[in-house]
């Protein structure tokens, strides 16, 4: 603990925006409640109020975690990591994990009135063990071998999240782990293999199960016009599990004959010649993908054979790209082949390149929100009329979570939205600049883990709530209505003021 004198050394500026930030939440959660306001429940019935004790108590927390020593913090990581994998465990536990009736993953824990996002305290749990175990082998990071802890230490809680099952909040460990890779002094080949490794072998199934439901209209379109109405049947009732049953999977409810499915197969091959785009055809050709990546890492291994014979370094710029995008290709074909996609998921994740060709779940988020933002225009309909984000079911879902920066940009305006974007950003702007001025090496790479993990929060649910970006259910920090991830947040922040306070320290 620090002693009161220690005062003069809190960052003043970092405590403000995160006070201005979440004081915007409260009033934003008011004002969606205000126009329904319904006298007869109590005050704890209400989002605002629970949002403002949340505050109330994150304060507390990042008070007293200021004062703590953030080493002492760093000797305990592997218990503070324990313990949140132990809590990741209970979630799935039939009689402790609780499943809301409007979610879709049993990611909370109850206790008593209130619950416990335990994913939420992973995420910081993972950064501080990262953190110490980057520092422990700072001399070691240029060796392929030593990046397997750090990557055991962030899969673990992501798989026990995905069997919630959470994709969203599991994906949200990738980018800070590269982040606080590359910042622990880890080979850049190696980051960038594992990037590429990891986009090629989804993005690439992404796109081709995207671009297979965005023909169904085409289909649709094409026996009708042949008049096969039997066909169209079909593919109404089945929707996008018709893909997967031509592929030869089983699907439940099917009951297909081997005729039937012969002239399905027919008419698709039809529709793919005429309406499919060139790079459908290419990508969906499993056989040219796996000749294309045995090539590539046919030529990878000449080159490294070449290297062991003339003792050329250079060559390394060049073996490892092709070797990569070699196996990516072919681990790309595999999930293809092994990993069942399910409609809804390829939905939330490709809605955002054209939310107009799916009429429910993110498609209608993503056309909901953006006109929300854009209703403001310059200076928004003034504080209380969120229209568009109001009310027990407003227009926009989620417009008190993950679409919250819909219902401050309707009611502020371009003007309202820069002051909390500045405010908002000056969170990790400020860390950032903390993590510089760090005494050591511990917490600068801790301050930077955090610092990553409010960014990426930040700009990914901007990004989604402008259609820029996949609806992953990813919170606005110190704005989504949540304890959780508030609680989080504070005490993360709390961790930075530590470092801050700490600099000068002996």
């Amino acid at each position: 603990m620090m002693s009161d004198r220690s005062i003069d050394r809190i960052d003043y500026f970092l405590v403000g925006s995160v006070i201005i930030v979440v004081i915007c939440s409260v009033l934003t959660l008011y004002s969606q409640e205000y126009n329904f306001d319904d006298p007869s429940v109590g005050l704890m019935s209400h989002k605002w109020f629970k949002q403002f004790l949340f505050f109330l108590g994150g304060l507390l927390i990042m008070w007293f975690v200021s004062r703590v020593n953030y080493q002492l913090i760093g000797a305990y990581a592997l218990f503070i990591y324990g313990f949140a994998i132990i809590l990741l465990g209970l979630t799935l536990v039939k009689w402790i994990g609780y499943l809301p009736s409007s979610r879709g993953a049993r990611s909370w824990i109850k206790i008593g009135p209130f619950l416990l996002q335990a994913s939420e305290f992973a995420k910081l749990a993972t950064v501080i063990l990262l953190g110490q175990y980057l520092v422990l082998k700072e001399k070691e990071m240029k060796k392929l071998v030593v990046l397997v802890i750090p990557f055991g230490i962030v899969l673990l809680p992501m798989a026990l999240i995905l069997l919630q099952p959470d994709f969203g909040t599991a994906v949200s460990f990738l980018p800070i782990l590269f982040t606080m890779l590359f910042l622990g002094g880890a080979d850049y080949f190696h980051i960038g293999s594992f990037i590429t490794f990891g986009g090629i072998s989804l993005v690439l199934p992404m796109y081709v199960e995207y671009s297979k439901l965005t023909l169904l209209n085409d289909i649709l379109a094409f026996l009708q016009r042949t008049g096969k109405t039997d066909l169209l049947s079909v593919v109404n009732r089945l929707g996008g599990k018709t893909w997967q049953v031509l592929d030869g999977k089983e699907v439940a409810g099917a009951n297909l004959t081997p005729k039937t499915i012969t002239a399905l197969r027919e008419v698709f091959d039809q529709v793919i010649d005429l309406e499919a785009s060139f790079l459908f055809k290419l990508l969906s050709n499993q056989g040219l993908l796996i000749g294309v990546g045995a090539t590539l890492i046919i030529f990878s291994i000449i080159m490294i054979l070449l290297r062991i014979a003339r003792g050329s370094k250079t060559l390394r710029s060049y073996y490892i790209p092709l070797g990569i995008l070699g196996i990516s290709l072919i681990s790309a074909v595999v999930v293809m082949k092994t990993v069942p996609f399910r409609e809804n998921q390829v939905i939330r994740l490709t809605a955002f390149l054209n939310p107009d060709e799916f009429k429910q779940d993110a498609g209608y988020q993503l056309r909901a929100s953006k006109p929300a933002v854009g209703s403001g225009k310059l200076v928004g309909k003034g504080f209380l009329n969120a229209e568009m984000t109001e009310g027990k079911i407003p227009h926009v879902p989620e417009s008190s979570t993950d679409f919250i920066f819909a219902s401050w940009a309707e009611q502020t305006g371009f003007i309202g939205s820069v002051f909390l974007l500045f405010f908002l950003f000056s969170i990790p702007l400020r860390g950032l600049q903390i993590s510089y001025e760090s005494k050591d090496r511990f917490g600068s790479l801790l301050a930077s883990g955090i610092v990553a993990m409010l960014f990426y929060h930040m700009a990914i649910n901007i990004g989604i709530v402008l259609g820029l970006l996949p609806v992953t259910g990813i919170p606005l920090s110190f704005m989504s209505y949540g304890g959780s991830h508030l609680l989080m947040s504070m005490a993360a922040v709390g961790i930075i003021l530590s470092i801050k306070m700490r600099k000068h320290a002996n």
